[in-house]
C-alpha cells in the first residue's frame, strides 16, 4: 500500500504526557532522525488535542511543515499557524459549561483563541472556544456533568478513563477528530486509505477510524487495541519509531509525501 499521511496523536503516542501547562518537548536522537527519514517519503501531520503554539513548537523541533490537527479535531492550522479549518463551541453552551465548572470541583482547561488556560475561565472571546476539557472526575461527577449539559445540543462528550480518574473532552460535535481528518484529506487531496493513523485513548479512536491504517500504541486502551491493525511499542520503547521504521521506512512500502491544495 502506498501510504501517504503519518497522522499522529501526541501525548502518550509520540511523547509521555507533556502536563499542564505543557512541558517543553526535546525528541531523542532517534526520533530525529527517524522523522528525518520519514519526511523524505510521506507527510507527517498530528492529531491532538494540544494548542497551536504546543504544535507548532514540537513541528519545529521534527522540521514538520504540513498542516496540523490541533484542538481535538475542532481546528485545522498551517505551520504558521494560519486557520484552515475550524468548529467553535457556541457561546451559549460555552457559558453553560461555565456554570457547571463552577459546581465542580476539579481540574480543567479551555481552549480558546488559540491558547490553552488551565483553571481559569476566560471573559472574553467565548465565540473562539474549541475545546473544554475537564480533569480527574469521579464516576459521579462525569454523570452531573453530562445531565447539566443536556441543553447545550452542539457539543461532543469524548470520555477518557485514566489513572487519576476520567477526563471529558468538549468540543463542538462537528469538531471530533474524525472531522479533523476528512478535511485534512480534502487539503491534502488524498484517500482514506493511504493514511496511517497512531493513537492510544479513547479520542482517538475516530482517528484510526478514518485511517487506512490503524496503529495502537502499546501503551493503549484496550477500545483502541480492539480495532487496530497492529499494536506498536509503547511510548516509552520508541512506539512511533518502530511504526515509521515498519511502514514508511521499509523495502516493502511506498510512502509518498503530498503538497496542501491551495
Amino acid at each position: 500500500m502506498k501510504y501517504k499521511l503519518l497522522l499522529l496523536d501526541i501525548d502518550n503516542t509520540l511523547t509521555p504526557n507533556l502536563g499542564l501547562p505543557p512541558c517543553t518537548y526535546t525528541p531523542s536522537r532517534n526520533v530525529l532522525i527517524s522523522f528525518k527519514k520519514a519526511l523524505e517519503k510521506i507527510t507527517i501531520s498530528f492529531c491532538t488535542g494540544r494548542d497551536i503554539n504546543t504544535v507548532k513548537m514540537i513541528c519545529s523541533k521534527l522540521n514538520i511543515k504540513s498542516p496540523q490537527i490541533v484542538e481535538g479535531g475542532s481546528k485545522i492550522i498551517d505551520i504558521h499557524g494560519n486557520i484552515l479549518f475550524v468548529k467553535y463551541i457556541s457561546k451559549f453552551s460555552v457559558k453553560e459549561i461555565f456554570t457547571t465548572l463552577k459546581n465542580i470541583n476539579t481540574t480543567f482547561s479551555v481552549l480558546v483563541d488559540g491558547k490553552e488556560l488551565v483553571n481559569i475561565l476566560p471573559k472574553s472571546n467565548l465565540d473562539k472556544v474549541t475545546a473544554i476539557l475537564l480533569y480527574d472526575l469521579s464516576p459521579m461527577q462525569v454523570d452531573k456533568v453530562k445531565q447539566q449539559l443536556f441543553l447545550c445540543k452542539d457539543i461532543a462528550f469524548t470520555l477518557n478513563p485514566d489513572r487519576t480518574g476520567n477526563t471529558i473532552y468538549i468540543t463542538n460535535k462537528l469538531g471530533l477528530k474524525s472531522h479533523g481528518v476528512k478535511k485534512l484529506r480534502e487539503i491534502l487531496n488524498i484517500k482514506k486509505r493511504e493514511i496511517i493513523g497512531v493513537g492510544d485513548s479513547n479520542n482517538d479512536k475516530s482517528l484510526l477510524l478514518e485511517s487506512g491504517l490503524k496503529i495502537a500504541m502499546g501503551n493503549s486502551v484496550p477500545e483502541i487495541k480492539a480495532i487496530a491493525n497492529y499494536i506498536a511499542p509503547d511510548v516509552n520503547h520508541h512506539g512511533v519509531v518502530n511504526v515509521i521504521e515498519k511502514y514508511v521506512l521499509s523495502s516493502n512500502s511506498f510512502g509518498k509525501s503530498v503538497k496542501s491544495k491551495r
